[in-house]
């Protein structure tokens, strides 16, 4: 859901999605504390992180406004990244490698997608017919891999949700659909797993695992007369999403899929509060502990229509002594 030309035009839908027939029961785990990350005057949103960086949007006013793209190593202070005249989106991160959303045009028509060098601060060079006349947008990068989307949500174009090696060249269409009533978004990439959202039409919606190895796609489950949207992924395979009540800040929680078993929820948000964007990152191992995935999210509420982003830490256990 979009309130603004500016926000209409850009990345993800909000997934309201319902799986139907679908029945399962969510394993109640131990909640985790929601950390602010970037609270400011300014609406922020769409964040990414990965390897000590991190990305986001912040409108340049404190209303509605366009947005610009920022980059952030560690405590340095954050540089901005897209050219005067523009507006720009987070994607992903992959090393010192940026792929993100740049809008175009005087009333914001244009989007490309663009792969940038955080550390030298230049613009790469994307592969041939990754960028289209038509709308491209919602990029992630890991290793070899980016995914996005292309197409206008709710047009009567084709819209898809695309893998592009940038060694290879090899291609890949996920998803496709024609359907003026209907969305198809990428999610993200991350190691072997991506995930996207398919709403044939809204709000009939349904997330999508893939495994880039067997080439094979899963729809993941959800509870009845309940919504799921905002998809991430982490390199084990373990889904992240929202999943709520229909309508916006209505028994939001966050959810998480594993590979095997039951999702569990991992946070609920206040009441009046909804998310748009989830980015999944997961910190170097440090044995003996288990592997800790950060789940940044852009949070907005409903009723100002002022975004913040914030964080939840995923902490898997140690595996038992053997």
């Amino acid at each position: 859901m979009r309130l603004s030309v500016t926000r209409a035009n850009r990345k993800r839908e909000l997934f309201f999605a319902l799986l139907v027939g679908s029945i399962i029961t969510a394993v109640a785990g131990a909640a985790a504390t929601p950390i602010p990350v970037k609270t400011t005057r300014h609406n922020e949103v769409s964040p990414s992180a990965g390897d000590n960086w991190f990305v986001w949007s912040r409108s340049r006013g404190r209303s509605a406004s366009p947005f610009d793209l920022f980059a952030q190593h560690g405590t340095d202070p954050p540089f901005k990244v897209n050219r005067k005249g523009t507006q720009a989106y987070g994607g992903g991160i992959d090393g010192t490698r940026l792929l993100y959303q740049l809008i175009r045009g005087q009333f914001a028509t244009e989007s490309d997608l663009r792969l940038f060098d955080l550390q030298t601060r230049r613009l790469k060079k994307l592969p041939a017919g990754v960028n289209t006349k038509n709308w491209e947008c919602c990029g992630t990068i890991s290793h070899d891999w980016i995914l996005f989307s292309r197409g206008r949500s709710y047009g009567t174009s084709t819209q898809r949700v695309l893998l592009r090696n940038l060694v290879t060249g090899e291609r890949r269409v996920l998803a496709h659909m024609r359907n003026r009533n209907g969305l198809l978004s990428a999610g993200q990439i991350n190691g072997n797993y991506a995930v996207w959202a398919r709403c044939d039409p809204y709000p009939q919606c349904v997330i999508y695992r893939y495994d880039l190895a067997t080439a094979t796609a899963t729809a993941l489950p959800t509870l009845p007369a309940k919504v799921a949207y905002s998809p991430s992924v982490n390199p084990y395979g373990t889904v992240y999403y929202l999943r709520s009540t229909k309508g916006c800040g209505k028994s939001v929680e966050l959810v998480k899929q594993p590979l095997v078993g039951l999702p569990e929820v991992l946070a609920s948000l206040p009441p009046g509060r909804d998310v748009d964007v989830t980015y999944a990152y997961t910190l170097p191992p440090d044995p003996p502990a288990g592997p800790t995935t950060q789940i940044y999210y852009d949070s907005v509420n409903c009723s100002k229509q002022t975004w913040d982003i914030y964080r939840v830490d995923d902490i898997e256990l140690p595996p038992p002594p053997r």
